[in-house]
This record gives C-alpha cells, sequence and structure tokens, in this order.
C-alpha cells in the first residue's frame, strides 16, 4: 500500500534568518526525495526570523509568508503539495502551528501577547494544531526544557536536527501524556540535508485541514525516525 510523506517542519530564506535556501529551492529538492509534500514552517516574529520589525503588523505578515508562497508558486506545475504553517517561540520553547491563514494572522496581532494557554485556546477554536516542537532539545541558546502537556495538541517526538536521546525523551513524553508524534526534518538548507525525517500518511493530504485532523484522531499515520538523505 502507497504511504504519502510530508515534511512537516522547513524554514526558508525569505524568512527565517537562519535559513540558507528558498522555498522554490525546497520544493525542487524535497519532490526529488520522494515526497509528496511540504509545510513551511518559518521562524515567527518572536523567534529567529529576518523579517523587519518596523513595519506595519499587516506588511510583516505580508512578508512572513512569502517563503509559503514561493514555494506554493514553484509546485504548480508539480505533482507536489505546499501547505502553510509557522514556528512560535515563547522562551527557547517553540511550536509549530499548522492551520492558520495569512487572512487569520493579519487580525490577530493579539497572538504575540499569549501565554501557552491562550495560544492554545486561540488556534484550537480555529480548529488548528499546536505541537510543540523538539521539546527536549539542549543547546546554549536554550535556557531551560519548558514542557506544557496540557497547551498542546501534539508533540514532535523526532526531529531530525535533534540526537537521539533527545528524540527518546520526546517520544517517552508524547506516550505519558497520551499525545500523537509527528516527525520534522527542520531544515534549513536543502543543499546540504545530512538526516531526513516526516510524517507517513496512509491518504494523500489535499488540505492542511486533513492533516489536522489526521493528528488530532492520531490515526492514519506514523511519525518516521531520523534517516541518512536516502529517499523513504
Amino acid at each position: 500500500m502507497k504511504r504519502y510523506i510530508y515534511e512537516t517542519h522547513l524554514h526558508t530564506s525569505e524568512v527565517s534568518a537562519c535559513a540558507i535556501t528558498s522555498g522554490a529551492e525546497s520544493v525542487k529538492a524535497y519532490k526529488k526525495l520522494g515526497y509528496d509534500g511540504i509545510f513551511i514552517t518559518d521562524h515567527f516574529f518572536n523567534g529567529n526570523c529576518a523579517i523587519n520589525k518596523n513595519l506595519s503588523w499587516k506588511d510583516k505578515i505580508e512578508a512572513f509568508c512569502l517563503g509559503y508562497e514561493n514555494a506554493k508558486a514553484a509546485a504548480e506545475s508539480l505533482d507536489f503539495s505546499v501547505f502553510f504553517g509557522l514556528e512560535f517561540n515563547f522562551s527557547g520553547d517553540e511550536y509549530l502551528i499548522y492551520g492558520v491563514t495569512k487572512e487569520w494572522l493579519i487580525v490577530h496581532p493579539e497572538i504575540m501577547e499569549l501565554s501557552h494557554a491562550e495560544l492554545f485556546n486561540l488556534i484550537d477554536n480555529e480548529g488548528g494544531l499546536v505541537v510543540q516542537a523538539h521539546p527536549f532539545r539542549e543547546r546554549s541558546y536554550i535556557k531551560s526544557i519548558n514542557l506544557h502537556p496540557k497547551d498542546v495538541h501534539a508533540v514532535e517526538v523526532y526531529n531530525a536536527a535533534n540526537n537521539k536521546e533527545e528524540n527518546n525523551k520526546a517520544v517517552e513524553y508524547a506516550a505519558k501524556h497520551n499525545l500523537p508524534g509527528i516527525g520534522g526534518s527542520d531544515i534549513h538548507d536543502v543543499t546540504n540535508i545530512h538526516y531526513l525525517s516526516g510524517v507517513a500518511f496512509d491518504e494523500k493530504l489535499e488540505t492542511v485541514q486533513d492533516f489536522v485532523a489526521k493528528i488530532k484522531s492520531n490515526k492514519g499515520f506514523v511519525p518516521l525516525p531520523p534517516k541518512l538523505n536516502l529517499k523513504y
């Protein structure tokens, strides 16, 4: 039975200050890798974002969506899906958000001032998905491990940029709290990919809401453990 593989955690140079390659380059690379689609999850304004902070809120959102929009345009002639997401930062703990749109972000500037619980409730009421990214990552720029199991729908249990111990802790944490687990590569440069992850589904995703529904139901998919850059 065919399985459909999607990258759920990817950054573009149009938006994320730490990214090297563009949205369009990401589409070409992942198509060659055998993936069926990607989610663009650039760092939001409270993370490592390259957008000019002096712009108006609307203009910042317009600029923030460029990586996604360029990727979407590059995929138009291909049998390849591109979906929108973002990575939201608190105090080193980051959250992948799916199921919101540019239009929704434009009318919700208050998102920058919310607590973990308030953010979760806002996204949940919109029908979106909140996933804690790489919850046990240990880096010099992360001051502490912050966990909020009641304020997420799922956990990124496999992150290809994390080591095995960090990912194993995430797997155990998700199981302890009965939370679905996803995988993501956390790619910033598609010309220099060492390990890959993602999520394999039993059906093709037609919309981002298909993704949200599958993850929330915890059925019809499996997170993919990181592996060397070989086709899944």
